[in-house]
C-alpha cells in the first residue's frame, strides 16, 4: 500500500545521563532530501543517523531534530576553570592595589562571574548509547512511517475512486464511438459532394467511387478511437495495480498518469461529437487531479 510524504514521528531513548528526543517531519520532495539538527557533541554520529533513515524512507524532504534532557549532573561533571579564576583573581588584586580598597577577596566575590565554571560530558557515546540513539532514530521513523502509511491510505482511496470515475467516461466514449464514426463519415461524403457540385473534376465510374470509398475508410479507420480507449482502460488497471503494491509506486504512478494523458489527448483529437469532448474533458480533470495526488505519494 502506498504512503503519502507528509508525516511526523517520534522517539525517545536513555543515552547516558540523557534523555534523548527525536522528531521528524516530512514534506514532499522529489527525492530524499535530510536536514539534521543536532546538538554539538552528536555531530560525530550524524552519517550513522542518515544511513538509519535512509534505510527506511526513499522519498520526501525530511527535518530531523535532535534534543536531550541532561538533568542528572553530577559534582564530577562540574569544573573550575582554574586559568579563568586565576585571572579574575589578579584582577581583584590589582584593583584592590589600585584604588587602595579595604577588605579580603572572598569566595562571595567569584559568586556569577561568567565562564568560571564548565559542565564536563564525555565527548564520545559507548558502544551501548550509540545503539540506543540509533534505535530511537529508527522508532521514530518508523513512528514516521505509520503516519506516512495512514495518510496513504486516505490517498489510495480518493485516487481508486477518481479512476473509476475515468473508466465510466471510457464506457460512455465506447456507446458513443459509432455516432463518432457515422458522423465523421458523412462529413467526409459531404465534402465530396460540395467539391461536385463547386465543378471540381471528381470522376464518377466505378474506379474512381471504389478509389474514393478505400481513401474514405482509410480516414475514418484512423479517426476510430478503440485502440485509445482499450489502452487508457489497461493504464487505470495499471495504476489501480500500483496502488496495491508493495514498495516506492510515486514514480511508477506519475508514469501512468503521462500516458493516460496521452490517449485521452489522442481520443479528444479524434472526436467528432461534443458528447465525446465532453468525456474527454471530465477524463482530463480526474487525470490532473490524480497528479496533484501523487505528487505527495513516496
Amino acid at each position: 500500500m502506498i504512503r503519502s510524504m507528509t508525516g511526523y514521528g517520534k522517539a525517545t531513548a536513555s543515552v547516558g545521563r540523557k534523555k534523548v528526543t527525536i522528531e521528524i517531519t516530512s514534506l514532499n520532495n522529489r527525492f530524499l532530501e535530510i536536514s539534521l539538527r543536532l546538538p554539538k557533541n552528536f555531530a560525530e554520529y550524524e552519517g550513522q543517523i542518515r544511513e538509519a533513515i535512509t534505510d527506511m524512507v526513499s522519498r520526501g524532504k525530511l527535518n530531523v531534530f535532535l534534543t536531550y534532557d541532561d538533568k542528572d549532573v553530577t559534582a564530577e561533571s562540574l569544573v573550575l576553570n582554574q586559568n579563568v579564576a586565576d585571572l579574575y583573581f589578579k584582577m581583584f588584586k590589582d584593583l584592590k592595589n589600585r584604588y587602595k580598597l579595604s577588605g579580603q577577596l572572598a569566595v562571595s566575590d567569584f559568586v556569577g562571574l561568567p565562564d568560571l565554571f564548565s559542565v564536563i560530558t564525555p565527548e564520545t557515546l559507548n558502544e551501548n548509547d550509540v545503539k540506543r540513539l540509533i534505535g530511537a532514530v529508527r522508532r521514530a521513523v518508523r513512528s514516521l512511517n505509520r503516519a506516512r502509511q495512514k495518510e496513504g491510505g486516505a490517498l489510495s482511496a480518493d485516487m481508486l475512486k477518481r479512476i473509476g470515475k475515468i473508466n465510466q467516461s471510457v464506457s460512455r466514449i465506447k456507446r458513443l464511438r459509432g455516432r463518432s464514426l457515422t458522423r465523421y463519415k458523412d462529413r467526409l461524403n459531404d465534402v465530396v459532394d460540395r467539391l461536385r457540385k463547386s465543378g471540381t473534376a471528381i470522376g464518377d465510374n466505378d474506379e474512381t467511387r471504389l478509389r474514393l470509398n478505400m481513401e474514405l475508410g482509410v480516414l475514418v479507420d484512423k479517426a476510430d478511437i478503440t485502440e485509445e480507449c482499450v489502452r487508457l482502460i489497461s493504464h487505470c488497471d495499471a495504476f489501480k495495480a500500483a496502488i496495491r503494491a508493495k514498495g516506492d509506486s510515486g514514480k511508477r504512478l506519475n508514469f501512468t498518469l503521462q500516458e493516460m494523458n496521452r490517449e485521452a489527448n489522442t481520443i479528444g483529437s479524434k472526436s467528432s461529437i461534443y458528447e465525446i469532448s465532453a468525456e474527454v474533458i471530465k477524463i482530463r480533470e480526474e487525470i490532473e487531479k490524480l497528479r496533484e495526488q501523487v505528487q505527495n505519494i513516496e
